[in-house]
Order: C-alpha cells, then structure tokens, then sequence
C-alpha cells in the first residue's frame, strides 16, 4: 500500500476478511469484507460504507497498476478513473499510469476529462458524439498538437478559451512559445 502515499493516502490501511458460510448460496461459501481506513486513529470499516469516490479511484488505480505488471497485460483501459481527485493527486496518478505504459510495456488507455491526466499521454484523441433525428452518433478524433492544446485550454476553462487556459495547456505539454 506504499503506492498510495503518493496520491494523498499515507495512512491508508486495508484488510480482507474472510468467512465461510454453513451454505453454499447463489455467491458462494464465502463472505468476503474489505476493511478500510484512509485516516490516522480512524478504524477500519466495511470498504462499501466509508471509502469516498477519490478514495476508490486511487484505490483502484494502485490495484490495477500492481495486478497488470504482475499478469503482463497488454492494454489495460481506464474510464475515469480520476473520479473525485484532482490538482496534484491528479498529477500523481497521471504518472502511475505512465509508468505503467513505459515500465510495465503495455498500451495504456485512460479516457478523463481532467487536463492533468490527458496531458500526460503519448497519444490524445477527443471523443464526442452528435445527434440527429433519430439516432446519436460517438466518433473519435485523434488530435494534433495545435488541437491538443485547445483540447486541454477547454477542459481547463470551459467553452470560451482565454490566453491564460492556453498558456496553462501548454505548460502541462512543455511546449514553449
């Protein structure tokens, strides 16, 4: 659980209990609970009652980070995993699934609306649909660079693009001017 100090957790504490049923029903013999504490002095409790939307996100992202070196996958896809995190701990987990992409060799995908994440990525594609009388259309368009810091200028600011968003965007690139 070291891999979650990094993203704002240093006190994270996790355990498994595990207990057999006297009956095997529809899920098994098993009841497992996971146990859970983000804070100093707090007690575990039921993961299900206490853990918060940012907390499962780091969770799960250090769990897939660990299991997916371990079994070698080849693509590992990510859908907003960054739920309930952003700034800094947004960053951090930007870099776990880049080193995922370059340490473990596999192609990592991760579709996010926090610039942080996306700006991190070899590859940057906007996915976006539209609609027409009868049926909605998703396409999907893989960006340059010059989009790519609109992209990232719009998901730093919202619709109207200020000098200050793009500036920002293209920080996050390391393109210089």
């Amino acid at each position: 659980w070291r891999r979650l100090a990094p993203l704002g957790m240093p006190n994270v504490q996790l355990m498994v209990d595990m207990k057999q049923q006297p009956h095997f029903s529809a899920s098994g013999c098993d009841q497992v609970v996971y146990r859970f504490s983000a804070n100093k002095n707090v007690p575990m409790q039921p993961l299900s009652q206490v853990v918060s939307g940012g907390e499962m996100a780091r969770l799960m992202l250090v769990l897939k980070a660990i299991v997916s070196a371990t079994v070698k996958l080849p693509t590992i896809i990510f859908d907003e995993i960054d739920t309930g995190v952003s700034g800094h701990i947004a960053e951090k987990m930007a870099q776990i699934m880049k080193e995922m992409s370059t340490g473990n060799h596999q192609q990592v995908i991760s579709i996010t609306h926090l610039p942080q994440i996306a700006a991190l990525g070899e590859q940057h594609y906007r996915v976006y649909k539209t609609d027409s009388e009868d049926s909605t259309t998703s396409h999907i368009v893989q960006l340059t660079t010059k989009e790519r810091v609109e992209e990232l200028a719009h998901m730093l600011s919202g619709s109207t693009l200020s000098e200050a968003a793009i500036a920002n965007a293209k920080a996050l690139l390391n393109i210089e001017d």
